[in-house]
């Protein structure tokens, strides 16, 4: 009998994975128009098959209307053995789901794995009356539902509780197969006329389209945006005199600014420039106040850190930009939201006392006051939302997560902080009464267990009946069961939807077709007659692969609910005392001696720059634990404070194969993109298993494909030979990574033109350098060997070969804060930083440790760590470190023997070497450095020729 109510359980685990999909693009862009404006008229059913099976069986069936009509029938979690086969019939097993298979190198269970299966379902798309009833025949019984007797999200039980029906939104496809479209927005006029816009993609550039519902019938989409055609994200909203708006950041001339355009009287105006600073304009929000003041709120970049500013349009002109923010670190993705006594709100998060926490301020009279702190804790606080009901009670919901996010975390460590997608979920607050109170009822401890945890980016949206919606993602992995400290291969982020009613969330409604990657943007607005109605965007996605398949735009419309049933009731808010003890006490100062260090060599002058090659996110296969791709830079821009980052997710398995995703991809570095003070870099990991080995690929350039890999080269048939033709095409570099691993590589390829540096350390797993050396695995102990063994990789071989490979640290999955890519640079660019990986002068490190190493001759010449060069005798090697902490030991290394060793014990030295065993030919050396408190540097060799 346990064995049964856990099986049980688990099925009801896997019965929420909600993703409902078409069985084919074509048949998504058949779906009948929707009836936004006929109140009832299309009711859409979920109907799940075998949540009490506690073997796999069949659930074929079909499906018959009586007194209505058949508009549409869905596959819900598209899989292959599941088919629609006809109209109004299918064919759907309920299946085992897989369970995770731990590895060597991971923490041992302490129970077996729990079985799980996986149920089928069917979306019913049904046009009718109260009369309507849908008779639905299945091989295990029959029963009769009537779809306009149930309210949202209301779900009722069928053959004993094996079958629930549940009634969810009605949806439209809005986009065309012609373009890749995301970035939702929606508007809805007083009138009931609806406005949605997106970003479309197409052949290397996108552009804003609209489509607006009037009349009974939906508008063709229409390209507002003119001929830019470099556009992230887009917003809407209508001012006092009936102006709809559209505003988005728009990369002209090299930086992104804010553009707009206004609809008034029956036709467009022109385009509107709205920023002008030099750097970065991004993630705009729009409100209107009492008055009809339509406000602008957005994120910008001003002397290499972010504030917060607003306009607001009074009907004539826009008043000039003024900061809302005040903090001297960063500030990030504001919410706005306007009262009906004239006030108006922005909240948005900061990173001003080293952790992300929530703020808001508020528009009064003419001027500004701060709110007390709504999230000020040592977490991750992060990506409000605000919205004020019909009693003026400012509304905020937000993302939380773990303390110290994104400081050290990876395999090798005891303490650790944060990792980014660790964990995630949502909470609540209400400005009432001139204090922060909170819903009674909990939102994260409301949701049934299946939806508790990793829940992102919340809106609300409060109605003109009472209601206070909550708009959320929520993540459903492919592997359930897989922890949140390893990659998890395979995830669908989708829509819910849920309102406060009195004392409680009502139980979470799917939004069918919204399945898609972590972060997709959607809009939300209510028609006169009191439906919510969204839109949103999908990659379509099934739910076997995972993986991308079209980005498409969907409109939806809920059911009316009706006012809630009393005034929400609150609770006053108390302060969580948090204790945390800052793993990197010193970290500031450490930065800015690292930042402040320059190196003369040569009549040159060289700074070093830390960065990170090796980044993944939500759109690796492998990502789904890593975060979305805002959040690798939100972490490269705040928790490490680096000066260069390439988010390297893997070029196959919907990655940036895709041309959509590699747009997406080298985009976001150009949005992110902080001239003088972060400067991000296009690439891909191209993951090529042993013996040919993963390579991340760099470039300095925008608009390079990717390179696919063929079978032959998964096989190690054939060599780098094609990789290192298209980098000299396209002027890039690659770089191996765990090169002694099962990703990695027996050395049988090198060009020293397109490849100078290998991944010495990696972060997530470890070090590549020889076995047994700090930080590295023995061939002996498998649990010191994540990703495998293969000691034919290791650096020290590369070199023995005549190799002439520099080295970096870098991150991969789920590791921060503890691989550091240093490169030596002369000037602060792309070209630059390109053009000192390409000489080598580059070193890895832990934390934030300088070494400064160089070989000085008789003559008085000089080079620097990675160079190459010919001398004769007398010629010294010259090293200067500055840790982080004590260093207790110093290496240098010569043809991979050991020739100097010390323990210092000091933070700084300088040191001079000369080599007395000399004998004629090229030797190499470098130098290796390893602190009291465990933190490590590598320097990049210096091959000398003795002539």
């Amino acid at each position: 009998m346990a064995g049964t109510r856990l099986l049980g359980a688990c099925m009801v685990a896997g019965l929420v994975w909600i993703g409902v999909r078409a069985l084919t693009p074509a048949a998504q862009r058949a779906r009948q128009p929707v009836r936004i404006s006929s109140r009832g008229a299309v009711a859409c059913l979920l109907v799940r098959f075998g949540l009490t099976d506690l073997q796999p069986r069949a659930w074929d069936g079909r499906v018959r209307v009586e007194a209505g009509r058949l508009l549409a029938l869905h596959n819900w979690r598209p899989r292959p053995e599941d088919q629609i086969t006809g109209p109004d019939s299918w064919k759907m097993d309920t299946t085992r789901g897989e369970n995770f298979r731990r590895r060597a190198w991971e923490e041992e269970p302490s129970a077996g794995p729990r079985p799980y299966l996986l149920v089928p379902g069917i979306v019913v798309d049904v046009e009718g009356t109260t009369g309507t009833r849908l008779h639905v025949e299945t091989v295990n019984g029959n029963f009769v539902v009537e779809p306009f007797s149930l309210s949202l999200g209301e779900i009722r039980s069928y053959l004993g509780g094996a079958v629930e029906v549940q009634r969810v939104p009605y949806s439209e496809l809005l986009s065309t197969k012609e373009y890749q479209d995301d970035y939702a927005t929606l508007l809805v006029e007083p009138a009931g006329t609806v406005w949605v816009a997106w970003v479309a993609y197409a052949n290397w550039k996108n552009e804003v389209r609209v489509r607006r519902f009037s009349g009974g019938q939906w508008s063709e989409p229409e390209t507002i945006s003119g001929d830019q055609r470099d556009i992230f994200l887009v917003k809407a909203g209508r001012d006092g005199q009936g102006g709809v708006w559209f505003v988005w950041s728009a990369q002209v001339g090299g930086n992104f600014d804010l553009y707009a355009r206004r609809y008034f009287n029956g036709r467009w105006t022109d385009i509107q420039r709205l920023t002008t600073a030099p750097q970065p304009d991004v993630f705009p929000v729009l409100a209107t106040d009492a008055r009809g003041h339509l406000w602008l709120v957005w994120q910008g970049f001003r002397d290499g850190s972010s504030d917060i500013f607003a306009r607001r349009f009074d009907g004539q002109s826009w008043s000039p930009e003024e900061k809302v923010s005040s903090s001297a670190a960063n500030d990030w993705e504001p919410a706005v939201a306007a009262d009906s006594k004239g006030r108006v709100y922005v909240g948005w998060d900061t990173y001003d006392k080293g952790n992300y926490d929530v703020l808001v301020r508020k528009w009064e009279a003419g001027s500004w006051s701060d709110l007390p702190p709504l999230a000020d804790t040592p977490k991750f606080e992060a990506r409000v939302s605000l919205a004020c009901d019909r009693q003026d009670r400012l509304w905020a919901a937000w993302n939380e997560s773990g303390t110290q996010w994104g400081k050290d975390t990876g395999f090798l460590l005891y303490r650790q902080g944060t990792r980014l997608y660790q964990s995630r979920w949502m909470a609540v607050a209400v400005w009432s009464g001139g204090s922060w109170q909170e819903p009674v009822a909990g939102i994260e401890q409301s949701l049934p267990s299946e939806l508790q945890g990793y829940n992102d980016l919340p809106v609300l949206h409060a109605d003109p009946l009472g209601n206070v919606w909550l708009i959320f993602r929520h993540r459903h992995p492919r592997i359930w069961d897989t922890p949140s400290a390893a990659p998890m291969h395979r995830a669908a982020w989708n829509l819910y939807v849920t309102r406060y009613e009195g004392d409680r969330w009502t139980r979470p409604v799917p939004v069918p077709f919204s399945q898609g990657r972590t972060d997709m943007r959607i809009g939300v607005g209510t028609l006169p007659s009191s439906e919510l109605v969204l839109a949103w965007p999908t990659d379509n996605r099934d739910f076997e692969q995972f993986l991308f398949q079209h980005a498409d735009v969907y409109f939806g419309r809920l059911p009316q609910v009706g006012p809630p049933s009393g005034e929400p009731r609150l609770r006053p808010r108390q302060p969580e005392e948090i204790a945390t003890f800052p793993i990197h006490p010193n970290e500031a100062q450490d930065l800015a001696r690292i930042r402040g260090y320059g190196i003369e060599s040569a009549g040159k002058r060289y700074r070093i720059f830390r960065g990170d090659t090796h980044r993944h996110t939500e759109f690796s296969h492998d990502g789904n634990n890593d975060g979305s791709l805002i959040d690798a830079y939100r972490y490269a821009l705040d928790a490490a404070q680096l000066d260069f980052l390439m988010v390297s997710d893997h070029n196959n398995l919907g990655g940036p194969d895709v041309d959509y995703v590699n747009w997406v991809l080298q985009q976001m570095a150009d949005v992110f993109r902080v001239d003088g003070r972060f400067l991000p870099l296009f690439g891909y990991e191209r993951s090529v298993p042993y013996p040919n080995g993963h390579r991340n690929v760099v470039f300095a350039r925008r608009g390079n494909p990717t390179l696919p890999i063929p079978p032959e080269e998964t096989k190690g048939k054939t060599g780098a030979a094609a990789l290192y033709a298209y980098l000299k095409k396209y002027a890039g570099i690659a770089i191996s990574h765990t090169s002694a691993t099962n990703m990695g590589t027996d050395w049988r390829d090198n060009d020293p033109e397109v490849e100078p540096l290998v991944e010495i350390y990696q972060g997530d797993r470890v070090s590549a350098e020889y076995e047994g050396a700090p930080r590295a695995a023995w061939g002996n102990k498998p649990w010191t060997a994540p990703g495998g063994f293969r000691p034919a990789g290791y650096v020290w071989n590369a070199w023995a070969k005549g190799y002439k490979l520099g080295v970096q640290a870098s991150s991969d999955h789920l590791s921060t804060h503890i691989s550091y890519a240093c490169t030596i640079a002369e000037e602060f660019t792309r070209e630059g930083l390109l053009e000192a990986m390409k000489r080598r002068h580059s070193y890895a490190a832990t934390d934030n440790i300088i070494l400064d190493y160089r070989l000085k001759t008789p003559e008085g010449r000089e080079y620097l760590q990675g160079d190459v060069l010919t001398a004769g005798r007398g010629f010294k090697l010259w090293i200067r470190v500055i840790g982080t902490a004590p260093i207790r030991q110093l290496d240098i290394i010569k043809n991979n023997r050991f020739v100097l060793t010390q323990h210092p014990m000091v933070q700084e030295l300088t040191l001079e070497y000369e080599d007395r065993d000399l004998a004629l030919g090229e030797s190499y050396y470098y130098v290796r450095i390893q602190q009291a408190d465990g933190e490590m540097a590598w320097s990049s060799p210096i091959w000398v020729t003795v002539r």
